[in-house]
């Protein structure tokens, strides 16, 4: 094998190695668009749960505020569970 034969293997591997990176990260952006979107999804989602369980209380206790609000309302810090 003569030497421009040799350089452009390299060259041609050094390509391959290139291009298997930038397809990685495109991967690694789309996959972190996508977690991204998960998120805000699951955020809203939570928002909601917690709008409808705050409702739901307010019906049950006949509008007023109940004795033990939710925890993500309570200005107390939760206690730990119990370790078993």
């Amino acid at each position: 094998m003569d030497k421009r034969e040799e350089q452009a293997r390299m060259h041609d591997q050094e390509n391959r190695a290139e291009m298997q990176i930038r397809r990685e990260e495109h991967s690694m952006e789309a996959g972190e668009r996508t977690l991204e979107r998960e998120l805000k999804a699951f955020d809203e989602a939570e928002a909601q749960a917690k709008k409808k369980i705050e409702a739901e209380l307010r019906t049950e206790h006949q509008g007023h505020e109940p004795e033990r609000r939710p925890a993500w309302l309570s200005d107390e810090p939760e206690a730990d569970p119990p370790v078993h």
